[in-house]
């Protein structure tokens, strides 16, 4: 016998949270399995349908159509397929566009039951604790014992304490397994005895590896090995598992993720790709951080983690980076361009910083930032706790933020631009991610709005009818600020919208054939006008100089005063910064 080390997969808890809705309790979710069994391979069990789902959420569960959706949709966007099955799922999106019905392809989506379910149930690991009221709804990375955050909400630090995730799964794990037996009573003695298929569905929270090997397997997999079998309750003759000695083996064995955040950031490799100097003692004390595993850590397990970049201009495109889950976390007036595939990202407590990045596969999480810029083409991206958050973006899902961001000067936490830049190797990049750009499905102004208001969902089918009976927050209120679709976000105008250059250049990647020269997929119509607009102004001002009577001192008096203009707002913006770090490159 030997002793196998398990631990949870970080993107289903980092990333796939999307809200602690109330009805998503042990009681409900056994009603899901209940139905879907009932339904049998008619896409109720082993494979749920979107149409078995949306029937349950909507008319069961009460759930908001597009919340029901959300979670379907982020359950696909986390799961472990190929780029190439990610193309094909977008092809059949498209494809459904074209033939007048842009809904009709969620009727040809499943996803495998149990796992779903116990997707569902891991909603709640926000919480405190699951004996509080089911009143208390909470999103991702909210706490109200935070104090370090901004304006007083989380600081997002939980992420950084995986002890949180083990926790939870450990108290609730007697929960869990008789959630996802329900569907087998009747056939086997559920007091004893658990079905092989509820240990296959743990497999999508649950990784690990045996001693000895740096091969990482589902926890199904080590559990019939045979030196594990006699610890995990495995039987050959049924194929099942003893259920005491299956938790008990599972209690015991849950561990840190040697491959996880924490390990990363106590024992991976630190990396000097800070390019500005340090100017005040502040910054002193405070040292930036840049540490990955990615020397030792298997496919699909490296992590990048940046801390108290401030006043920096960071610029790569590597192989250290690609394929990683990044996190920034505490970056400061910085300019941070990671051009290469990533595979999830989170940037939390970042403040007055622009992130360029490349394409993402899964998820963008944006936590407790204020006064931020992210350029990304992503398949998902989620905003919570966060202030004057502005996003180019696209991506073929719904944007998800929460009613806790803040409205700063009467203006939305958050506003939605279309993706505005480009670079040599981004159409390779996003093929290997499995990302596709199409005008059609392009989902980035269309955000799902979720929060509590009198445990009320709100997304932006319903914002409507909920404003026209609450009014904005009181002395005493709980309800807080008043839930208006112009309170939680807005479109960036065109007059507003620019393109945006990346100011330097990598060495290619692939053939000259294959460089990226525009924006994939274009950008909308009325944003182009108004590129195109700006550009003929500019024309207009070089022609007008061009033409103008002014004498030879009169203009070289006025390229001056323009250039001390120039040299102002630089200094204004912080745009000189950046420049002068450029120049260090």
């Amino acid at each position: 016998m030997v002793d196998a080390c398990l631990w949870l997969n970080p993107d289903i808890f980092y990333h796939g949270v999307v809200y602690a809705h109330s009805k998503l309790s042990v009681p409900y979710l056994k009603k899901v399995i209940t139905y879907a069994k009932s339904k049998g391979i008619n896409g109720g069990y082993p494979q749920l349908s979107w149409s078995i789902w949306k029937h349950m959420a909507v008319n069961k569960m009460l759930l908001a159509e597009d919340l029901a959706w959300s979670y379907f949709e982020m359950f696909l966007t986390l799961r472990d397929v190929t780029a190439d099955e990610r193309i094909q799922q977008a092809e059949l999106e498209q494809q459904s566009i074209e033939a007048g019905d842009s809904l009709s392809y969620r009727q040809r989506v499943s996803v495998p039951t149990l796992q779903f379910v116990l997707f569902l149930f891991i909603q709640q690991s926000n919480k405190m604790s699951l004996r509080k009221s089911v009143m208390v709804d909470e999103w991702p990375g909210y706490s109200p014992r935070s104090v370090d955050g901004l304006s007083g909400k989380s600081d997002g630090s939980s992420n950084l304490d995986e002890q949180k995730h083990n926790t939870f799964i450990q108290a609730n794990l007697s929960q869990i397994l008789e959630l996802l037996s329900e569907g087998f009573k009747g056939e086997i003695s559920v007091e004893s005895t658990l079905h092989a298929d509820v240990v296959k569905a743990l497999g999508f929270i649950v990784q690990g590896r045996l001693p000895k090997q740096a091969a990482v397997s589902s926890i199904y997999d080590i559990a019939v090995k045979h030196r594990v079998q006699a610890k995990s309750g495995f039987m050959k003759t049924s194929g099942n598992f003893s259920i005491r000695t299956f938790e008990s083996w599972f209690q015991t064995s849950l561990a840190q993720n040697p491959y996880g955040l924490s390990s990363c950031i106590t024992g991976g490799v630190k990396l000097k790709w800070v390019t500005a100097t340090l100017k005040n003692q502040e910054q002193t004390r405070k040292k930036p951080r840049i540490v990955t595993n990615s020397p030792s850590a298997p496919s699909g397990h490296k992590i990048m983690f940046f801390t108290q970049c401030s006043n920096q201009t960071i610029a790569r495109q590597t192989e250290t980076l690609r394929g990683s889950y990044v996190k920034l976390h505490r970056c400061h007036k910085a300019y941070i361009y990671l051009l290469s595939p990533l595979k999830s990202v989170s940037i939390e407590k970042c403040t007055g910083s622009t992130f360029a990045l490349g394409p993402v596969a899964t998820c963008i999480r944006v936590v407790s930032c204020q006064n931020i810029t992210i350029i990304a083409p992503c398949r998902s991206i989620m905003i919570t706790g966060s202030e004057d958050v502005t996003l180019y973006i696209t991506t073929p899902t719904q944007p998800i933020i929460s009613s806790d961001n803040t409205a700063s000067h009467e203006e939305p936490p958050v506003t939605f631009a279309p993706y505005n830049t480009f670079y040599p190797d981004l159409e390779r990049h996003l093929a290997e991610v499995g990302l596709t750009i199409s005008p059609q499905t392009d989902k980035w102004k269309t955000p799902i709005c979720v929060g509590n208001l009198n445990n009320i969902t709100l997304n932006s089918s319903r914002l409507s009818d909920v404003v026209r009976t609450r009014s904005p927050r009181s002395s005493g209120s709980g309800d807080g600020y008043q839930m208006d679709e112009d309170t939680l976000f807005r479109t960036m105008p065109p007059s507003d919208f620019y393109l945006f250059s990346i100011p330097f250049k990598f060495p290619l990647e692939g053939t000259d054939q294959s460089v990226t020269t525009e924006i994939p997929g274009g950008l909308p119509l009325e944003y182009s006008q108004a590129v195109k607009s700006k550009q003929r102004a500019i024309e207009r001002w070089k022609r007008a100089l061009r033409d103008s009577t002014m004498t030879k001192e009169e203009r070289t008096s006025f390229q001056f005063l323009v250039e001390e203009k120039f040299k102002e707002w630089l200094k204004e913006t912080g745009n000189q910064q950046q420049l002068d770090d450029l120049g260090k490159r």
